[in-house]
């Protein structure tokens, strides 16, 4: 069995499998503690809003709230998002307010894979190496990311009916995008044209 052959058979026997599990998991427990999870991301919501209006003496109104992966986050085991208020010029706000949210409750199991995976290789000795399993477990992170945007979706209604929010000092179009640090994001939530679940722009 060449490289090419070992890689293939351990992504279709175990990769895939052990994925396919991980996720299971991260369904499972979103399910599980829904409300309690909802509820966690409505809190981390009113404090950037909370942070924004402290700033708003010296910042213009807000644009835009982002949810962000980063996966050089990843690669350290550090699970959180960064969230972040810009003004409408967004990325080039040169003073967003920032914050970070906990995602260990999925990307936790990420962490998992990434492990069983790195023993998993182990019997295919240097045709199968651990820059492989990093490679398959970053490219498998949009799948436990798809949770995020899921609970985002799920929690946004109530997160905008909050006073924090209510009384932040935003554009009319305000949007709240979930996706990946300065890349793809999703509308969440457009002020000026409501709860958005089904959008990709």
């Amino acid at each position: 069995m060449n490289r090419l052959e070992a890689l293939e058979h351990f992504h279709k026997i175990y990769a895939e499998e052990v994925l396919r599990q991980k996720i299971h998991h991260v369904a499972s427990l979103y399910e599980q503690r829904k409300e309690e999870l909802i509820f966690s991301f409505i809190q981390s919501f009113q404090w950037i809003c909370q942070q924004a209006n402290h700033m708003e003496e010296s910042k213009a109104r807000i644009g835009y709230i982002t949810y962000s992966m980063r996966r050089t986050y990843l690669v350290d085991r550090n699970y959180n998002y960064i969230i972040e208020a810009y003004d409408k010029s967004w990325f080039f706000d040169p003073g967003p307010c920032q914050g970070v949210y906990d995602a260990g409750w999925a990307f936790s199991f990420w962490g998992e894979l990434v492990d069983e995976l790195s023993q998993l290789r182990k019997p295919y000795m240097n045709k199968v190496i651990q820059p492989d399993v990093e490679r398959f477990a970053l490219q498998a992170a949009e799948e436990f990311h798809q949770y995020i945007l899921q609970l985002a979706k799920d929690a946004i209604g109530q997160a905008v009916q909050t006073p924090e929010f209510k009384v932040l000092s935003c554009e009319d179009d305000l949007e709240v995008r979930i996706g990946e640090y300065k890349g793809i994001s999703k509308v969440v939530y457009s002020a000026a044209d409501g709860i958005l679940h089904d959008s990709t722009g």
